[in-house]
């Protein structure tokens, strides 16, 4: 059904509305907080337009003057342009601004994080809209008792001045630190997980030499040589977000499985032990909110409505229990004042309304808001155009989902963050950039491990080419990481190991995320093994925490770099590695134990296309704290029974490895290895 505006009958604001569904119901305006009965607005009768007769005479002819532009709803007085000033060259901290209150000036070029230097104009304020903070007569359409966060046209990187220390939200400090250790904990996975990588399978050449890589500066990888990867990710068939029993006017959505998370399965467990104080505080909040233990919420959708800037967010929330309970144990949990004389479904406790919807499903929003509350209980409540539409993006089945408006976490950034976390939040969302008109993130920790963030582009600006965009940006973040990081001098030796190579752990993660464009979307995507959840997260944290304590007007101090003895070929043999082969094709595992032992490896391909082999050949076997000699035998095992096995030639005085058959070996006088003393009985 198309929607209709219904204006306020006391400041004529607009309110759009959905559909008709809703006529007959109260409503507020966000704006005034007028409350008033929803009716289809009465056409205005058209005026009859007058008729003027002009008289036509004869006029010399004159030169034409140029047409006036066409005025639109809202003129603004523009001043004459001045002429831009040329910007002075000076050195330029490639990742200042991501860590400096005021980031410094840069030159205009091909800089694809040149956002992150360069300012723009502040946009001119309106004077009617700037005072009280009040929301333009058109804004989003809001049925709740809430007012609307200021619509003023301000960009992200408009408003740099200094913001005053406010009390933090509680429930959006979860989203924090989980979109911390969703970007850029991936990292660590990478140089602690052997084998392939998920959805992306580096592809080494056999005839090339390996040798130990090294430290350089971050180059971004050559796209081209990347696959897609989002093509090969795993469908889900979860069901999007739907804001149902909640008020309306919520602007940042959170939804949590934390059953699922909180389950004795090793994997959540190690995940959950490497969230460190973070698991314990969103436990505590859990339980605090909810009146629930966590292992017993299947999923709780948490909505987060906001007012005018510097006011605390509100929080509504709708529970859904893993098992159904008696009602009577239900009105024990949430016992408290009931909200109407007659109907126990309904307590307020300290200023929130908890409804009891059935017997696993509870609902909760501030007192104020109740009848909003009820008025959306079987069709979603009314929120912003982009965040219904980023909603339909999402996927409640997946461990941990945020759906936000950027712009709502830049104009509320004193009061969702805390202080120290706020210059983080805002550089993501000046990566993001103004052409993000919303986002969701996503987190799933399963049989694999996999991240999503899908970007719902402006009107404006064209999918295709948004999703070059933040392939730029993401390649361009390595090298701008590299300064920042060498001023951070942790004092443990393995944090500083860990954090040692983010950057170059961020250029993995430039080549093994995946873009692709879905229909207004452009989507983001990265899918590991299951070992990447604990990784990610302790490695996140541990650079999170050194950056606060980091002064990064510093200089960068070089340690000079100590070599190490070259190993002899002996101990390359009894070098240690994990093995998690996946279907890996069998250069690609050769390839990867020829990296970890740092030992020449090739692999005779005529010889095995005459056994019938190939080089494509699955492998999967997972072990670890194997030797190099274990690692090759974990392939030579499958083929023992051919008629033609393969062996492997282990050569100390070439130092080199080479895979064949038995055949060519004894054609040429080669001696296979012998793994005899490996066969178990």
């Amino acid at each position: 059904m198309a929607g209709l505006k219904v204006p306020c009958p006391k400041c004529q604001s607009v309110l759009k509305l959905k559909d008709r569904s809703l006529l007959g119901k109260t409503g507020k305006c966000p704006k005034c907080g007028h409350r008033f009965v929803l009716t289809e607005p009465q056409p205005k009768p058209e005026q009859p337009k007058p008729i003027q007769i002009e008289l036509v005479e004869d006029q010399p002819a004159s030169e034409p003057t140029p047409q006036q532009p066409a005025a639109g709803k809202n003129p603004t007085w523009l001043p004459d342009a001045s002429p831009t000033p040329q910007p002075t060259q000076q050195e330029v901290n490639p990742l200042g601004s991501l860590f400096s209150e005021q980031p410094p000036a840069a030159t205009a070029s091909d800089n694809p994080l040149g956002f992150l230097q360069e300012e723009s104009p502040p946009a001119v304020p309106n004077p009617v809209q700037e005072f009280g903070n009040d929301a333009p007569a058109d804004s989003s359409p809001v049925i709740a008792a809430t007012s609307a966060p200021d619509s003023e046209p301000v960009t992200t990187s408009s408003r740099r001045k200094k913001r005053r220390r406010r009390s933090s939200g509680g429930w959006i400090t979860m989203v924090v630190m989980l979109l911390v250790v969703g970007g850029g904990g991936y990292f660590i996975y990478q140089q602690m997980q052997p084998g392939q990588s998920g959805l992306v399978q580096v592809v080494t050449t056999p005839e090339t030499p390996v040798t130990p890589t090294t430290p350089t500066a971050n180059v971004p990888p050559t796209r081209a040589n990347v696959p897609p990867p989002i093509a090969q990710e795993k469908k889900s068939s979860g069901r999007p977000i739907q804001l149902l029993h909640l008020p309306a006017g919520v602007r940042i959505a959170i939804n949590l499985r934390p059953a699922e998370l909180w389950s004795q399965e090793q994997r959540m467990a190690e995940f959950r032990a490497s969230l460190g104080p973070l698991g314990t505080w969103l436990e505590t909040q859990l339980n605090e909110f909810t009146k629930q233990r966590p292992e017993e919420i299947e999923e709780v959708l948490v909505g987060i409505i906001l007012g005018p800037r510097g006011t605390p967010p509100e929080y509504s929330a709708v529970i859904h229990l893993k098992e159904a309970k008696p009602k009577a144990d239900l009105l024990t949990t949430y016992s408290g004042t009931p909200y109407e004389e007659f109907n126990t479904n309904i307590q307020v406790i300290d200023g929130r309304a908890y409804q009891i919807i059935d017997d696993k499903t509870i609902s909760f929003c501030p007192e104020q808001y109740v009848d909003d509350m009820l008025t959306f209980a079987k069709s979603p409540a009314i929120t912003a155009n982009q965040i219904e539409e980023i909603l339909t993006a999402t996927d409640r089945d997946k461990l941990f989902t945020v759906a936000f408006d950027p712009m709502d976490l830049d104009q509320h950034l004193d009061t969702l963050f805390p202080q120290t976390a706020q210059m983080a939040i805002e550089k993501a969302i000046r990566w993001l950039g103004d052409d993000a008109a919303a986002a969701t993130w996503s987190l799933n920790v399963g049989e694999d491990f996999q991240t999503d963030l899908a970007i719902l582009g402006q009107t404006t600006s064209k999918p295709t080419m948004l999703k070059t965009k933040y392939q730029d940006r993401l390649n361009a973040v390595p090298e701008l990481l590299l300064t920042s990081i060498q001023k951070m001098e942790p004092q443990r030796s393995g944090y500083r190991k860990i954090i040692g190579r983010f950057p170059a752990m961020l250029k993995v993660l430039s080549m093994t995320t995946g873009f692709a464009v879905d229909r207004q979307f452009v989507k983001l995507g990265t899918l590991l093994p299951p070992k990447a959840g604990p990784n990610l997260a302790l490695g996140t944290l541990l650079a999170w925490d050194e950056s606060t304590r980091t002064d990064f007007n510093a200089v960068a101090v070089r340690v000079p770099v100590v070599e190490e003895k070259p190993k002899t070929f002996a101990e390359k043999l009894a070098t240690k590695m994990d093995v998690d082969f996946r279907r890996t094709p069998l250069q690609e595992a050769i390839a990867y134990i020829a990296e970890e032992s740092k030992i020449y490896t090739e692999i005779d391909g005529d010889a095995l296309k005459l056994a019938g082999f190939t080089k494509n050949m699955p492998q999967t076997y997972k072990e670890e704290n194997l030797n190099t000699i274990e690692a090759l035998y974990t392939i030579i095992q499958k083929y023992e029974a051919e008629s033609d096995p393969l062996v492997a030639i282990v050569s100390e005085k070439d130092k080199r490895i080479t895979i064949m058959t038995a055949s060519a070996a004894k054609k040429l006088g080669l001696e296979p290895y012998d793994f005899s003393k490996l066969k178990k009985p």
